[in-house]
């Protein structure tokens, strides 16, 4: 992982942002005109489809291949999916992955990319800036209505930035209250090797295999309020446990 990309390796990440360069404002601007057209309606068939291209392409051109495995039933049902975040990967990993009507929060310096922004703003996913965390509680707020009624599940990384070590690092309370509020189980989802092959915010991506794994829903609606930080750190031991680090 510390050995210095080869031009093969070099020449495919240029592929892989050529294409980037192409494929992102023609799915931005096919998003816009189809969530216009349809008044809303598509949303959830293109946060489902949009995800998989895109993600699924840029995967396949940086030689990385998915190894799905489920510990449990296929989820079918409105839930809070949680992952472990280490990679630049994980992004095009997990949009990749949508199977249920979802949206994800997206954090501010998406913003900066107007067609990340396009796609955000008209697929109705949940933007939000980590600096101003009452504003972001407040706009979380006012979906819960929305997404209850339409029976959408939410995406979070609980670490809520990434791992500079590829190790799990502490986890916040948001997608946890979050998951209380809206009377959803949550879902754990663990990343195993994106790290390795890419590693933090790098760029460059070695060919591979990464492995999710899709874990059993955890029951919220016993859970105390109360007790908020004690059920975070035992989902937290979970991914510590499937890691390694424990």
């Amino acid at each position: 992982m510390n050995r210095k990309p080869g031009i093969l390796l070099i020449f495919r990440m240029i592929i892989v942002l050529m294409l980037l360069i192409v494929l992102l404002p023609f799915l931005s601007i096919m998003t816009v005109l189809l969530v216009l057209i349809s008044f809303g309606k598509l949303r959830n068939f293109l946060v489902r489809w949009v995800g998989f291209i895109l993600g699924r392409t840029v995967l396949a051109l940086a030689g990385v291949r998915l190894n799905i495995r489920y510990h449990g039933k296929k989820p079918d049902q409105p839930a809070v999916f949680l992952f472990n975040h280490s990679s630049t990967l994980d992004m095009f990993i997990v949009i990749s992955l949508v199977q249920v009507p979802t949206r994800f929060i997206a954090k501010r310096e998406f913003h900066y990319n107007p067609f990340f922004w396009l796609l955000n703003k008209f697929l109705g996913n949940i933007m939000i800036d980590r600096e101003k965390s009452r504003a972001s509680v407040k706009k979380m707020h006012k979906a819960y209505d929305y997404l209850r009624k339409n029976r959408i599940s939410l995406v979070f990384a609980p670490e809520g930035t990434r791992s500079q070590t590829g190790e799990i690092g502490p986890f916040k309370s948001g997608a946890f209250r979050t998951a209380m509020e809206l009377e959803y189980p949550i879902i754990p989802v663990y990343i195993e090797g994106a790290y390795e092959l890419c590693p933090g915010k790098s760029l460059v991506t070695r060919p591979g295999v990464v492995t999710i794994h899709i874990h059993s829903p955890i029951d919220t609606s016993v859970w105390d309020r109360k007790q908020i930080r004690s059920h975070v750190r035992e989902v937290r031991n979970m991914y510590l446990d499937w890691s390694g680090q424990q």
